[in-house]
Order: structure tokens, then C-alpha cells, then sequence
């Protein structure tokens, strides 16, 4: 009985196609170089897509907005992004689908210039985002709202400036008073002195953050047959990041993909453990979050059926035949 279950195990842990290199080239996108991406870059770098015989090209994007538009025009087939955009285009009329989200709730912290010591001191002031509509931008007004703070009401400017390694620079040179990071930038930050007025483990507030989506209905893009392969990798690369042997050829890679320093990539690498979830089942709490603050300025995300949001069919089936707490049991992960 117990041979007949290691057998189970090892056979659910095997690649669908063990002797495929390479399969169908298609192209999964991304927004951002943070940690929450690791999984992606992992099973790239790793050749851990390989092992279900697909080898996609990764295409980063430099907004949430700009790559929904390119998966509309058939640009992009895949692709990882915030929830936030993702609503946003439903309430637009898009069709899409959430099959896997990594991190469920509020990754970042919300960090000041040196000299503003409260939030009251925001009020009129300039605060970074990466984007109007993206997941930065989501994550800033729910670090704001949980401080009591309303950019309307406060006369609170949202300047865009770019990706995460920008909106650091941008708050060092006092181009804005105020932004959003995820640990592995805010932390040098603070002990420099800036002051961090919202930490990310003090706040629990549920948001859909990275997450596998694509259009639904689109032929193959859409289909399981590409779906199952693509996301059976992403998580062979979830699950080599939590096996502890592995963390410094993780750290190098967050190094090489983060275009950072030897520290912050390892300050990366523990945000990347705390904060991706073993089993990146999609929290319907994160989609009802995003559709409230959406319904402010856009009244049709308030009709968004969260449920018809969320396809983990795929993701369930895995679950249920093994394949997870096979990875997880391995020695090696993924």
C-alpha cells in the first residue's frame, strides 16, 4: 500500500510530455519586476515549462492597461497582471478569465519622503503609481483608505511614473512625496530614513494580485490543452521557490530578472516566500475589494459576478489528483 502511493506520487509529479523540449511558442506577459513575478521567471529560467512541453516567450509590458489591450488584439495569448486591470476590462465589455492568483492580498507598503511623519501630512501632496487603472495604482488606494486618507477629498495628487525600480528612484529624488512598494524596495528605504506609514504585515487587506489570465472563449490561447501546461509550469516554479535548497539559485535569478543588487534581490527572495500562496487559488474577497473601489468611478464593475471571474477547474483538478503535494513532497521542488 505505502509502495503503491510513492508510486502515485511520483508518476502525478512527472511533465505531461517527458520527452518534449520544447512545445508550441506563445507568449506570456508581464507588468512588472517585482517578486510576485518569480513563479514566471522561475519556470522559465529553470526549463520548468519545458517539462510539459511548452516553452513560451516572456514579453514584459510596462502597464496592466496597455497589456490587456495587446491581449484584445491577440498580441499576447497569456499573461500575469493584477486583478484591478483585469476588472476594470470586464466592466469594459472584456472577456476574461482568472485561473490562478499568487498572492491574495495587499503586498506593499506605503512609504513617504523624509518629513512627512503622518498621514495627515499626504493631504496635497504627490503620490507615485505606476499607472491610472493598474494593480500599483489599486494597491495605493487601499493603502490610503485603510490611513483614513481620500484623494479626492485630500487634494492628493496620483502621478504616474513607472514600474517599481522608477517609483523609488522618483521618491529618493523628491519627484513624489509618497508611493507604494513592495518590501524588497521600501525596506533599503527605510533604514535610510524614509518613513514607512503603512506596512504591508500590518494591513491583511484582500487583493487579487498576480494572477494567470487569459481571454475566455478565444480558441486556443484559451484552451486547457495550452492552459493546463503553462500553469502545471508556473507552479513546478511556485514550488521551487518555497523548497529552502533552493533559494540562492532562486536569488539569482530575482537578481538577473529584477535588475538589482546581490541584497535586494535577497531581500526579493523573502518577500517572494511570504508572500506567494502554495495553492494560487483566486480569493474572491481580493475581486470584491477591486469591484467596490472600482464602482466609484465606473457603476458597471459594480454588476461584475466575481464567480463568473474565477475558472480553477484546471487548477482543482491538479489539487485533487496529487499533482500540488506531489511538488511540495519532492526534495527538490518543482
Amino acid at each position: 500500500m505505502h509502495l503503491a502511493r510513492f508510486i502515485l506520487t511520483i508518476v502525478l509529479a512527472l511533465p505531461s510530455s517527458i520527452y518534449a523540449a520544447t512545445g508550441p511558442r506563445l507568449q506570456i506577459g508581464y507588468v512588472s519586476f517585482v517578486p510576485g513575478v518569480a513563479p514566471l521567471w522561475v519556470a522559465s529560467d529553470r526549463r520548468l515549462f519545458a517539462q510539459e512541453g511548452v516553452d513560451p516567450e516572456l514579453v514584459f509590458i510596462g502597464s496592466a492597461p496597455t497589456m490587456l489591450a495587446s491581449m484584445m488584439a491577440r498580441e499576447v495569448s497569456l499573461a500575469l497582471t493584477a486583478g484591478t486591470a483585469v476588472m476594470s476590462a470586464i466592466a469594459a465589455g472584456a472577456p476574461l478569465k482568472i485561473f490562478a492568483t499568487f498572492t491574495n492580498w495587499l503586498t506593499v507598503d506605503l512609504i513617504a519622503r523624509p518629513g512627512i511623519a503622518r498621514p495627515e501630512d499626504l493631504k496635497g501632496k504627490r503620490v507615485g503609481v505606476q499607472s491610472i487603472g493598474g494593480g500599483i495604482w489599486m494597491q495605493a488606494l487601499l493603502a490610503l483608505e485603510r490611513l483614513g486618507l481620500d484623494p479626492a477629498r485630500d487634494q492628493l495628487r496620483l502621478q504616474v511614473i513607472g514600474p517599481q525600480a522608477q517609483l523609488a528612484k522618483a521618491l529618493e529624488a523628491g519627484v513624489v512625496d509618497a508611493t507604494v512598494l513592495p518590501p524588497a524596495f521600501s525596506r533599503p528605504l527605510k533604514r535610510r530614513g524614509f518613513p514607512v506609514l503603512l506596512e504591508v504585515k500590518n494591513t491583511n487587506i484582500p487583493l487579487t494580485v498576480n494572477s494567470l489570465i487569459a481571454l475566455r472563449d478565444s480558441g486556443e490561447a484559451s484552451s486547457p490543452v495550452i492552459i493546463e501546461p503553462v500553469l502545471k509550469g508556473l507552479l513546478r516554479g511556485l514550488a521551487f521557490i518555497h523548497q529552502p535548497a533552493n533559494r540562492q539559485a532562486v536569488v539569482e535569478i530575482l537578481e538577473r530578472r529584477m535588475r538589482v543588487a546581490r541584497p535586494a534581490a535577497e531581500e526579493a527572495y523573502l518577500e517572494a516566500v511570504e508572500t506567494l500562496d502554495r495553492k494560487p487559488y483566486p480569493a474572491p474577497e481580493g475581486l470584491l475589494n477591486i469591484r467596490r473601489m472600482l464602482a466609484r468611478t465606473t457603476p458597471r464593475a459594480a454588476s461584475i459576478r466575481v464567480d463568473d471571474v474565477i475558472d480553477t477547474r484546471i487548477l482543482r483538478k491538479l489539487d485533487d489528483n496529487g499533482f500540488l503535494d506531489a511538488l511540495y513532497s519532492s526534495p527538490t521542488g518543482g
